[in-house]
């Protein structure tokens, strides 16, 4: 029978079950599991902007067995999604409970990625799951069709412009079933947060150049493929690890953040939904991305510094401010930018994606 499972996501630390449509999740293929990709919106002109290089990816069974990977599925739009049809090496049937997606050289900040396996079940991951955990984030202009709610995307990149090269997804673990329900209770709740993000297996963001291997959960019977071999004895309860032949990607890079947020401070953002604060934006230590305007609120964050600033309303706030009508920040009354935003990009509600 198969089996579409309501995928769990977080937003300020408070767990929640968000709906997937079926138009959500790829077609089921025989012998083959299928991946979506869907990233956040583009920056035209910009560097390692949100759409690039889709990442590599590689599924494994759940004793940590390689099953297959598609080493470079090609290049997407931004807010656009790009199925990724990989061949089970060996038993077809079997069901990739884990998936490793390695970044390329260009960058893609992830918003949610699915996957049907050969039996037609179906889990799915959101970028919401970033800023949570600790990874780079930022908003993005992706509505699931099944939801009212825009998600966080996860950026993730191979030459340095992103701490994150790379992260793991075990789907069974991000899904609210009967048999093992979401908690209720506030301690409850930060505890199975806490589980989802620093155990290991369930999520697992990785720094290394070219991340191959992924960490399981020993399995009682557990055998895995030649090409993943374990690396830890079976006795012990801490997640084992296995590995695959690595991708070539060429030396590599250094991370060079500062360069990408120069490229970044060109463009501008403005959005008018509350759950796009300003506020929470700035104030997170992994946030990434254009400086951000969110007209309902009245706040501008500069993401150059951090910083949060009220909007100028011509009559009270004229100065340290953010003018709207110029799209410049005022500070002790003369303009902070030398030059004018290479790009305005507008998320509000009449120019949202629907995915």
């Amino acid at each position: 029978m198969v089996s579409i499972f309501d995928p769990i996501s977080v937003v300020s630390g408070i767990l929640g079950i968000i709906q997937f449509g079926i138009d959500n999740f790829p077609q089921e293929k025989p012998s083959a599991s299928t991946v979506r990709i869907t990233v956040g919106l583009d920056i035209q002109g910009g560097l390692s902007n949100s759409g690039g290089d889709l990442p590599a990816v590689t599924l494994f069974n759940e004793g940590g067995g390689y099953l297959g990977r598609k080493t470079h599925p090609g290049k997407i739009s931004s807010g656009d999604f790009h199925d990724i049809t990989i061949e089970h090496f060996h038993g077809g049937g079997q069901q990739a409970t884990y998936a490793l997606f390695a970044a390329h050289n260009d960058a893609v900040c992830i918003a949610y990625t699915s996957i049907t396996w050969p039996s037609g079940d179906q889990y799915g991951w959101t970028g919401d799951w970033a800023p949570t955990c600790g990874g780079t984030w930022y908003y993005s202009n992706v509505y699931l069709s099944g939801s009212n709610k825009k998600l966080d995307c996860m950026w993730i990149d191979g030459n340095g412009d992103q701490p994150q090269t790379g992260f793991q997804v075990h789907w069974p673990e991000f899904v609210n079933t009967t048999e093992n329900p979401l908690p209720s209770g506030g301690d409850d709740q930060k505890a199975k947060v806490d589980y989802l993000c620093n155990s290991g297996p369930p999520f697992k963001m990785y720094e290394n150049p070219n991340p191959n291997s992924i960490v399981f959960w020993p399995q009682p019977d557990h055998q895995s493929s030649r090409d993943a071999p374990a690396t830890e004895s079976l006795a012990t309860e801490k997640p084992l690890s296995a590995r695959f032949r690595p991708m070539q990607h060429g030396p590599p890079a250094s991370h060079n953040q500062p360069g990408g947020l120069a490229l970044m401070n060109r463009h501008l953002v403005i959005s008018d939904l509350d759950q796009h604060s300003a506020a929470r934006l700035c104030e997170s230590p992994t946030s990434f991305g254009p400086d951000f305007l969110n007209t309902r609120t009245g706040t501008f964050c500069r993401m150059a510094n951090k910083s949060i600033w009220p909007v100028c309303d011509g009559a009270q706030i004229v100065d340290n401010c953010f003018d709207s009508g110029r799209m410049q920040l005022v500070i002790n009354g003369i303009s902070a930018r030398n030059q004018p935003y290479q790009s305005i990009i507008d998320w509000r509600s009449e120019n949202s994606t629907v995915v």
